[in-house]
């Protein structure tokens, strides 16, 4: 495939992309690519995709079940819902029945290690929750006793994610805040919200999830008057699941455009456990122009995490920022070897397309190295979804380079597509000049 073809695939184009796709069983690559497609040859791939990847994720959740992570377990739980079609319905059932079964054992086992959890764990409540128990979900008409409890068990699964000193105030806000939590669950924040707006403004758990159902919405300011008032209410900041409060509130400002107070926010978080947000603080001091303080961050955050690759792509723009753009080549360069292993072995995962194009677009910008930027180039291009502005600069970069007589319409194109006063206007007056 041609660089522009590459660019600007056809709906055909995509659609035997996405029919390979499937034939590698990687399925998730083929739904994205034909998506938005409408034709009848899409959407069957669409189905024959989601369709196992609603298993994979049934599988994932009940394997992370056994691990007895409860927060992946929901993950996987919410996304097989979002991907089934139908016609898996006994395998949800079974999943979920297995699911109860090695709840309920772990809990008994809790429970006679730990008597001080009594009144919570599983001994005669099925739900392993305080004397109070859980409030009963609303029950649809029409379901079985057993699909009632499916329903029972997503929900305490939710509960368990809550700060402890607040999982008690479950049973008093009732059937109605249980029954929104579900719809959340289940990928209705729409309604959810109308739930939890007529709910106590003062009670942090409902604060918590309107933040979560307005976030899922679109709406960052409103989740993050919601997440003001549950710190308000909690007090302070908590850990809910594998989510830190205080973290999700400075991502939450942060898209609203406030960077600084952004990075105010999740300081103050730092401060009392280092431990937290550490890639979100990287962005938000580079955003900030706080370099070195950045760099610092991030190569304390590779020691423990050296095969996260957006890590390193990260500290590299940090390194060009700050001028150092050898050094930031030696860091991508790294970050490939790190990762480099073969299929099959050591969690192999493909090479990251952007450690790939921004070493490549780094080599062809300062003119060096340029048959390692081409066999670079090569390597992104299939791995690369939906191209964007930085996979027309590049390959705008090779066409230069290589004197393609197509190179001067893709420069073209971009200078057309790119805003005045911006870093990537910059870069194309510094290294693509117009001819």
């Amino acid at each position: 495939m041609g660089l522009l073809s590459w660019l600007f695939p056809s709906e055909a184009d995509r659609v035997v992309r996405a029919q390979q796709y499937l034939k590698e069983e990687n399925w998730a690559d083929a739904r994205m690519e034909v998506l938005d497609i409408q034709s009848d040859e899409a959407q069957g791939i669409v189905v024959q995709a989601e369709h196992q990847l609603c298993r994979l994720n049934l599988e994932a959740a009940l394997s992370w079940c056994h691990a007895e992570d409860d927060h992946r377990v929901s993950h996987h739980m919410e996304m097989a819902n979002n991907f089934h079609r139908g016609g898996l319905e006994d395998l949800f059932r079974e999943v979920r029945r297995e699911m109860r079964e090695l709840r309920a054992e772990r809990e008994e086992r809790d429970r006679r290690k730990k008597e001080e959890q009594d009144a919570r764990l599983l001994d005669v409540n099925p739900l392993g929750l305080s004397s109070d128990g859980l409030p009963d979900p609303p029950i649809p008409e029409g379901l079985s006793e057993e699909e009632a409890d499916e329903l029972k068990a997503r929900l305490a699964l939710i509960v368990d994610g809550y700060p402890e000193a607040l999982r008690g105030r479950v049973g008093a806000l009732g059937a109605d805040f249980a029954g929104a939590v579900l719809k959340l669950d289940e990928g209705q924040p729409e309604l959810a919200l109308q739930t939890f707006l007529a709910l106590p403004d003062d009670d942090p758990l409902v604060c918590y999830e309107r933040a979560r159902a307005a976030h899922a919405l679109g709406d960052s300011k409103a989740a993050a008057r919601a997440l003001l008032a549950f710190a308000q209410h909690a007090p302070g900041h908590h850990m809910v699941g594998n989510r830190h409060t205080g973290v999700f509130l400075a991502q939450l400002t942060a898209e609203t455009g406030d960077l600084k107070e952004a990075l105010r926010v999740l300081n103050n978080v730092r401060k009392k456990d280092p431990t937290q947000g550490g890639p979100l603080f990287a962005q938000l001091l580079e955003a900030n122009g706080h370099y070195d303080q950045a760099e610092s961050v991030l190569l304390g955050l590779l020691k423990e995490h050296n095969k996260e690759t957006m890590l390193y792509t990260l500290l590299a723009r940090v390194q060009v920022r700050k001028g150092e753009r050898m050094q930031a080549m030696r860091v991508l360069e790294g970050a490939l070897q790190a990762t480099d292993c073969k299929p099959g072995r050591c969690g192999y995962r493909p090479p990251d397309p952007n450690v790939l194009r921004s070493l490549a677009i780094l080599y062809l910008e300062d003119g060096i190295e340029e048959d390692r930027a081409f066999e670079l180039a090569q390597q992104a291009q299939p791995l690369v979804k939906n191209p964007g502005w930085e996979d027309l600069y590049l390959a705008a970069l090779m066409g230069r380079a290589q004197r393609d007589p197509a190179a001067e319409n893709m420069v073209a194109k971009l200078w057309q597509a790119t805003p005045d006063n911006t870093s990537e206007h910059e870069r194309l007056a510094q290294h693509l000049p117009q001819a």
